[in-house]
């Protein structure tokens, strides 16, 4: 994990100042599936996306992958980069693989309390 905000001490090193985000503490989410449960949205409506990796756009600091193949209907979306405001996630679930994934998700769905 990289260290969140400024280091202790109050000093920000140069390469920090050119990258922010080398100075935060975030989860190394790479090669991974994570389901998003968003504060504005239902907790049936969630954002699934492979290999994802933090990006500062603006100020707001987002998370950013790409929607699998078997998560969205009709697979509309499949390859398609989304990014959601990290600000906006109210909790997360990482996933070894795909697979891994939708194996948990039919078996929820079997027994229809899919968190």
């Amino acid at each position: 994990m990289k260290p969140f905000g400024p280091r202790p001490g109050g000093r920000t090193s140069p390469e920090a100042m050119a990258n922010p985000i080398s100075e935060m503490i975030l989860p190394d989410l790479s090669r991974k599936v994570v389901v998003l449960y968003l504060s504005n949205r239902t907790y049936e409506h969630v954002v699934v996306m492979s290999d994802p990796v933090f990006e500062l756009q603006g100020e707001l600091l987002f998370l950013c992958g790409e929607i699998p193949d078997g998560v969205s209907p009709n697979d509309w979306a499949v390859g398609v980069r989304t990014h959601v405001a990290w600000r906006q996630v109210e909790e997360y679930l990482v996933f070894d693989s795909l697979e891994d994934y939708l194996n948990r998700a039919a078996l929820a769905m079997e027994d229809t309390t899919l968190q």
